[in-house]
């Protein structure tokens, strides 16, 4: 079976309301992504890589066949676009991984200090 390794940073993630869309996960591994979250206030974050923040995501390994399902939430390739990053797990290591970069983020999006979707509140 081909699979595919994403970097889930927000709607994604576990227990998030878009997690369904994932399908039969094979695997999920908490990790760490370097970059800016950014609250769209559209019910949905963005993500500007490079840097030294951090942000809180996880690696989940799915079927290849998922993914057009993902690019479709994604709004792939007009929204969002793919990017291949280094993921951080907790053991140090780093894995190779698709993540969903917004082309163009909005102006009134906020930066979510605390590098995770789900503490966006409390930017």
């Amino acid at each position: 079976m081909d699979v595919v390794r994403i970097v889930a940073y927000g709607t994604l993630m576990s227990g998030e309301c878009n997690h369904h869309v994932c399908g039969k996960l094979l695997k999920l591994t908490p990790c760490v992504i370097r970059g800016t979250l950014f609250d769209t206030l559209r019910g949905y974050p963005a993500f500007v890589p490079g840097g030294e923040g951090a942000v809180a995501a996880e690696l989940i390994e799915i079927p290849v066949k998922t993914w057009p399902e993902i690019d479709a939430l994604e709004e792939y390739p007009l929204l969002y676009g793919r990017e291949l990053i280094k993921a951080e797990l907790a053991d140090g290591s780093t894995v190779d991984a698709w993540v969903y970069v917004m082309r163009q983020l909005p102006g009134n999006a906020v930066p979510i200090t605390s590098g995770d979707w789900r503490m966006r509140d409390l930017h």
